[in-house]
């Protein structure tokens, strides 16, 4: 994700990046916790495919960080729409199911 934000111009010095994240649900946490001593006062930008981002971006908004989604990489023409419906339903599911999770984190860690 970094080379592809570095194609749209982004100075490899301005990314930041958190690789200790298993899944999405932990990395926006990971991220969150990463971001939050250093108060960014640039846009944050989420870089993933494009059945991803929305996901990516909602856990990162719910954990605090003021995310947008940087546009996705380009998907070639031929690839098989079974595959791209299969990874969009998997996304439908997932992401109230990580959101409802990311909300209760955030209520447990406040009570």
């Amino acid at each position: 994700m970094a080379a592809l934000l570095e194609t749209r111009g982004v100075l490899p010095g301005r990314i930041l990046l958190e690789e200790t994240g298993t899944d999405t649900l932990s990395s926006a946490r990971a991220v969150a916790r990463l971001l939050r001593p250093r108060s960014p006062a640039v846009p944050v930008f989420a870089a993933s495919s494009g059945y991803h981002l929305p996901r990516c971006v909602v856990l990162l908004r719910l954990f605090g960080v003021a995310a947008h989604a940087a546009g996705p990489p380009w998907v070639a023409a031929g690839s098989m729409w079974t595959s791209r419906c299969y990874w969009w339903l998997r996304e439908a599911a997932a992401l109230p199911y990580d959101a409802a999770l990311a909300l209760f984190l955030r209520l447990r860690k406040r009570g």
